[in-house]
């Protein structure tokens, strides 16, 4: 039976494709699962673990994120659960850059910090995670600093860069390098309670003098990360699949402790 024919036999009743479907069709067409994934997908077939996409989602616009590369500079508080939104939403390809290690202090916020990874690479470990939620999606990580202005062929390869950074610097440098390589771009920072977001934008409005970020200072609670990576993977979802209204030239500012959402222009 040809794997076109297996799947439909699969997806007769409700047009997806159950994990355990989709495990057989590896064992018996010896294909990997993102190679299942593709076919099902060019098929109109939805693997039923992105059922409840739909139908914010369309089966076409899930055939673009699988198709999609993501490259996320930082694997922490930001970079981890930007992964995993990523990941499990169906994006196709995500290379991962960090040259740190999981510390003690990271415990608070870090969704992949645990007690048995503390001083583990975080690229690597982030890696691991998110093979285990989702084996369709091909992930690249680097145990290293992504310097932007050095890693030019990276950035041209991604249809999507996101700053998940914390060093004022490399943010300002990526931004830049993505504007004139006409590649998409998500910047998202925190500072206790408050965040800050932008989409192909240059940065030296928000940082200029490149000082070190507010963070150090004010803290990063749990909550607040995950809220601003929230905003940063839908920000991404949003440019790959040209939908809604971006951030672009926009400054959005979040602050939790009273409420408020305002949007400025940059």
């Amino acid at each position: 039976m040809e794997l076109e024919s297996f799947l439909r036999q699969c997806a007769l009743l409700d047009a997806t494709l159950s994990l355990d479907d989709h495990r057989h069709a590896t064992e018996q067409f010896g294909l990997s699962y993102r190679e299942v994934e593709s076919v099902a997908l060019e098929m109109g077939i939805i693997p039923l673990r992105y059922l409840r996409n739909q139908s914010t989602i369309s089966s076409a616009q899930q055939k673009i994120l699988f198709d999609s590369h993501v490259l996320i500079v930082g694997c922490g508080g930001l970079g981890g659960h930007i992964a995993e939104i990523l990941t499990r939403i169906g994006i196709g390809r995500l290379s991962l850059y960090d040259f740190d290690t999981f510390e003690e202090h990271n415990l608070n916020r870090q969704n992949f910090s645990t007690l048995t990874d503390l001083g583990r690479e975080k690229a690597l470990v982030v890696k691991e995670a998110l093979e285990r939620i989702n084996p369709s999606i091909e992930i690249q990580s680097f145990v290293q600093k992504f310097d932007p202005l050095k890693e030019k062929q990276r950035l041209e390869e991604a249809s999507v860069v996101i700053d998940a950074v914390d060093n004022p610097q490399t943010k300002l440098d990526l931004a830049k390098s993505c504007q004139e390589l006409g590649i998409h771009f998500v910047h998202g920072a925190i500072a206790g309670m408050q965040g800050q977001f932008t989409t192909d934008s240059t940065l030296e409005q928000l940082y200029p003098n490149g000082e070190r970020g507010a963070e150090l200072v004010s803290g990063n609670p749990a909550f607040t990360v995950t809220l601003a990576a929230s905003i940063q993977a839908s920000e991404t979802i949003k440019l790959l699949l040209d939908i809604g209204e971006s951030l672009k030239d926009t400054f959005l500012v979040t602050d939790l402790l009273y409420n408020e959402f305002e949007k400025l222009p940059l």
